[in-house]
């Protein structure tokens, strides 16, 4: 059975997940074959060159972005670049750690899978999953330190508990905002309503008042002070 590759979350790792993906595939068939004498898994020592490999990388990251927060913005560039900059590493880590995650289901879709048929065989590959799944678990911690400014809902891992599309949570938050700005706009034309039925009201029971209020208030209106706050106020 031949199942869908993951690339390594370094490029300059995959080349050596290929090799231990391989070995593990070879050994474990045979493994499993009830025709095959005991044998021991040759593939632990590319695990651990190709975890090396990963460390290595993960921390070689981190000291460059601690190098790049020090660093003179004066020597980043154009500011003009900024954006897209900041766009592209926005980018780059959400992709990161999309491809962990997948490579750490990916391994647990396997554990699960020796683990559904488990013979005396299959101790020593669970075993070996398990590692695999471990080093996952540090590769997740090693970037939860670039999500720190990323804030969740707990409302959306509520959806997420009950198995819901995450979408439905933006589509009901819009359906909120959408009746919420229907009520505000309806208490807005009461209110223009009562106002409008309110001066009439007064003009007809005081209209010299109401002659001087709105005297009062055309001279205010064409004032250059409050001109001059209008455009503040629309700045």
């Amino acid at each position: 059975m031949t199942e869908r590759y993951m690339p390594s979350i370094f490029p300059e790792c995959d080349k050596l997940k290929q090799i231990y993906d391989k070995c593990f595939s070879d050994f474990f068939e045979k493994f499993i074959s009830t025709e095959a004498s005991a044998v021991s898994n040759p593939c632990g020592r590319l695990h651990e060159t190709y975890r090396h490999c990963i460390e290595k990388l993960f921390h070689h990251k981190i000291i460059l972005e601690l190098e790049g927060e020090s660093m003179d913005p004066s020597l980043m560039g154009s500011m003009s670049n900024a954006p897209v900059l900041q766009e592209t590493a926005t980018d780059t880590r959400y992709n990161q750690l999309e491809q962990t995650l997948e490579n750490f289901q990916e391994n647990a879709r396997q554990m699960g899978v020796i683990a559904s048929d488990f013979t005396t065989r299959s101790q020593e590959p669970l075993n070996q999953k398990i590692h695999t799944l471990i080093s996952g678990l540090h590769e997740l911690d090693h970037l939860k330190n670039q999500f720190m400014d990323v804030k969740i809902p707990l409302e959306l891992l509520e959806y997420l508990d009950q198995g819901k599309n995450p979408q439905l949570y933006t589509k009901e938050c819009l359906e909120r905002t959408l009746n919420k700005n229907k009520e505000m706009n309806g208490k807005i034309e009461m209110y223009k309503k009562f106002r409008a039925m309110l001066l009439k009201e007064l003009g007809e029971e005081m209209p010299n008042d109401m002659i001087l209020y709105r005297n009062l208030r055309d001279r205010k209106d064409a004032s250059p002070q409050h001109e001059n706050y209008n455009e503040d106020a629309s700045d």
